[in-house]
Parts: structure tokens; C-alpha cells; sequence
């Protein structure tokens, strides 16, 4: 296995605990890394689900109980966007 799939493995890991433990210090570094650094790093997007499906998602909340996935999506677009302008 090459040493770039080994990074990626060992920050989805890192990034699976930090939202489990609600850590986001550690989680929104770690994504925009990732996004920054691979082509098409969902894991981002996975983030925001797994974060709303734990402690969003409550009846009557409206979209604030899916705020986790709505700043994912945000996120993984602007890094998309500022990367293709950055390396034009």
C-alpha cells in the first residue's frame, strides 16, 4: 500500500473520532487538510452527516438539525473552488 493511501487512512481515522467525540478543533483542520490535499475527499460530507445523525436530526430543530451536513457541503465547495483557482 503507498504511503499517500496510509496518510489518508490515518486522518479518516482521526477524523472519525474527533466527530464521534464532538472534537471539532482537531475535525475542521483535519477535513479542510484532507479537501485541500486529495481530489474528491468526501469524507468531508461523510463528517457532516455522521455529526447530524448523532447529535442533530432532533424533531422540531427545522435545518439546525442539519447544520453538520449543510457547513460539510459549504465547505467541501469553497475548498473545491479556491483549489481550482489556486492551481490554474
Amino acid at each position: 500500500m503507498s504511503k499517500n493511501k496510509i496518510i489518508r487512512i490515518v486522518i479518516d481515522i482521526i477524523l472519525f473520532v474527533a466527530v464521534i467525540n464532538g472534537w471539532w478543533p482537531l475535525a475542521i483542520p483535519l477535513a479542510i487538510l484532507g479537501a485541500w490535499y486529495w481530489p474528491h475527499f468526501v469524507e468531508i460530507i461523510v463528517a457532516g452527516v455522521a455529526y447530524d445523525a448523532l447529535f442533530g436530526m432532533i424533531p422540531g430543530t427545522g435545518w439546525h438539525g442539519w447544520i453538520g451536513t449543510i457547513i460539510s457541503v459549504v465547505l467541501y465547495t469553497v475548498i473545491l473552488l479556491i483549489k481550482k483557482t489556486v492551481r490554474r
